[in-house]
């Protein structure tokens, strides 16, 4: 008979700790069960739904294992570990970023159906990011099954990174890798924090702009690039086919900044969501010595140009920041509702209990 849970609390009542030996392993299997039996039940077979005991104890001796505790009561679990074992590993596709060395991994992570939301996965995944960097690792990583929307934005929330794909034997779904940098300078995590923003507002102005009909999208309303379209499509040469190549070293075109660059609406908002997705990847490849250098580049002029590399970035972002305001107001004179696009909606989103 299974010792009966008790009632759902907020974390702050919770322990996190290392498995003990005294801890069931026949309990954590079952904890395992419980906690992806909704994934699946549709279609997604992760090891975790149907693993055995002998499973449970061999996953939990890759690394070191931690159990979240309310009362008595083990309500959740993940085990940190180090690199992949290149023999495990093999030539798996796309997994590459776990045979980095400074790369540590976590896996085995579950929370009762009953305690998730309240915040005992954060602590679990923060004990797991804690272990790592006391063993100097640069970064973690994880996979996860990608038509498991809700756990892909969860790990988004903790600041972890899609960086690539992966298609495990017997598996019935495409993996996503997602990484996160640990031991982050200041400055990089106030960057990373503009990037989700612009990343999270250029989500939500696109649901708002998808409400307009073609004749009201493609209208002159008087906004500096004239309609809805005209900026967005300002918004997709400048942050993206201007500023994002000047960022990697490559050669910019000479193009006026009001031209259309992508007729097709579809197309277009496909582009900007890539383009938006792609600088959080991007940023954890710079060094901290280029975030606290010069950014060199050409003027669509052809004037050479030198300025501070962090300083300009955060331009990057506010340049986003600032037309997403203008098809804001001109979603309102078009009397469509305005989406709630402010910085502290994300952080407050971010903050709620996982």
């Amino acid at each position: 008979m299974h010792q009966p849970l008790p009632k759902p609390q907020a974390a702050a009542a919770v322990t996190v700790r290392a498995l003990a030996t005294r801890d069931s392993l026949v309990a954590l299997t079952d904890l395992l069960h419980q906690a992806y039996a909704p994934l699946l039940a549709r279609g997604m077979n992760f090891t975790a739904s149907t693993q055995t005991v002998e499973t449970t104890r061999k996953r939990a001796a890759d690394g070191q294992c931690f159990v979240a505790e309310l009362g008595s009561v083990v309500v959740g679990t993940v085990t940190a570990c180090g690199p992949y074992d290149e023999a495990e590993v093999g030539q798996q596709a796309g997994v590459s970023w776990y045979r980095d060395p400074d790369l540590a991994h976590f896996q085995q992570f579950a929370v009762h159906p009953k305690h998730q939301r309240l915040g005992v996965g954060r602590l679990l995944v923060a004990a797991a990011e804690k272990w790592a960097v006391e063993r100097g690792f640069a970064a973690i990583a994880l996979d996860t099954a990608e038509p498991a929307a809700e756990l892909v934005a969860m790990y988004r929330k903790l600041g972890y990174t899609h960086v690539g794909y992966t298609q495990w034997p017997g598996k019935t779904y495409r993996s996503l890798v997602m990484r996160k940098r640990l031991g982050q300078s200041a400055l990089r995590e106030q960057l990373r924090t503009l990037a989700r923003y612009n990343l999270w507002a250029t989500q939500r102005l696109l649901e708002g702009v998808e409400r307009l009909n073609d004749e009201a999208y493609r209208r002159n309303v008087g906004l500096f690039f004239g309609s809805v379209h005209g900026t967005l499509n300002h918004l997709l040469l400048g942050e993206h086919l201007l500023w994002a190549k000047r960022f990697n070293g490559e050669a910019t075109p000479v193009v006026s900044l009001a031209a259309e660059v992508e007729p097709d609406r579809a197309r277009l908002k496909q582009s900007l969501l890539q383009g938006a997705a792609a600088w959080l990847p991007w940023l954890d490849t710079v060094s901290e010595q280029q975030l606290m250098g010069l950014l060199h580049y050409r003027r669509a002029t052809g004037e050479a140009l030198s300025l501070p590399f962090a300083a300009t970035l955060a331009h990057v972002f506010n340049h986003g920041t600032h037309h997403r305001g203008q098809i804001t107001a001109a979603l309102t004179l078009l009397g469509q509702p305005c989406p709630e696009l402010d910085l502290v909606y994300m952080l407050l989103e971010e903050s709620a209990p996982t």
